[in-house]
């Protein structure tokens, strides 16, 4: 399996660059509302995957730009939403919303404090794995549950296939750009990492595709990630040139197939103490 990307848990460039503002992470969040297929509400799939009584007390470590909070505050008794960047917290506009700066390495709370964590599409940013899923051990009460989602390091293939292609085309090294999270926390090796810290670890998966009708919003969706990837171009290559041979790959496929597909396998742990 290919290492991760030494940038994904580079905590300043996370939070200088990826996760300064919503703005990036935003444009992701909505291509996949838009364009996966079939549709699934995948903040209400990972949800309901446990059962719940209305009273637990949630602690959504990486709560990004919000995606689980109003679920959290529906599900739930309590709800704290917390994040290592302060411009993914204060770009939260929910009424009644307890915000914290924190350290998924060094949470600020007592022990046996939350009845669930939920930690979706985050784990693979934390440097130091181990102390981190030890603290969500450590925070949540007996019977506790930690949710998980994540990606398959096979995922979205496709997608990462147009970098060389688009290369090639250039007349450059067709060099692939591995998804930065690729070996980190993925559905293949997720488990391996959280049985040490919990007793029950159980995986759900959810295959689905992306289908694109135009060539622009992968575009975008690739754009995002630029701070990741652009760093890796081969010499006399520059950004502006491969989103411009991708996108000529792109319509050229697209005018001969009619969408583009971009297959996706994401999935998520729930591990109990």
């Amino acid at each position: 399996m290919p290492q991760p990307d030494p940038i994904v848990t580079d905590q300043n460039h996370l939070k200088s660059l990826s996760y300064k503002t919503q703005d990036k992470l935003n444009v992701r969040i909505r291509t996949h509302k838009k364009y996966t297929r079939p549709q699934v509400d995948f903040i209400h799939w990972v949800m309901d995957t446990i059962s719940w009584q209305g009273d637990e007390a949630v602690l959504d470590v990486g709560c990004g730009s919000g995606n689980y909070v109003e679920w959290g505050q529906a599900y739930g008794r309590a709800y704290l939403a917390g994040d290592l960047s302060l411009g993914m917290l204060r770009g939260l506009s929910h009424p009644g919303l307890i915000r914290v700066n924190l350290d998924a390495q060094r949470l600020p709370f007592a022990a046996d404090s939350a009845d669930v964590i939920l930690a979706n599409h985050m784990i693979y940013h934390i440097p130091d794995k181990e102390a981190a899923l030890a603290e969500f051990r450590r925070a949540l009460r007996p019977n506790g549950r930690l949710l998980a989602a994540t990606n398959s390091v096979y995922t979205m293939t496709e997608l990462r296939q147009l970098t060389p292609k688009a290369l090639a085309r250039l007349g450059a090294e067709p060099i692939v750009f591995q998804d930065v999270a690729t070996g980190g926390f993925t559905l293949e090796n997720g488990r391996a990492l959280l049985q040490p810290h919990f007793a029950q670890v159980a995986r759900h998966d959810l295959p689905a595709a992306f289908v694109f009708p135009e060539t622009q919003p992968v575009l975008d969706y690739i754009n995002s990630s630029r701070d990741w990837y652009e760093r890796k171009l081969p010499a006399g290559v520059s950004w502006r040139d491969l989103l411009a041979a991708i996108g000529q790959i792109l319509d050229e496929h697209i005018a001969q197939h009619g969408v583009f597909r971009v297959n996706k396998l994401s999935g998520l742990f729930v591990c109990q103490n």
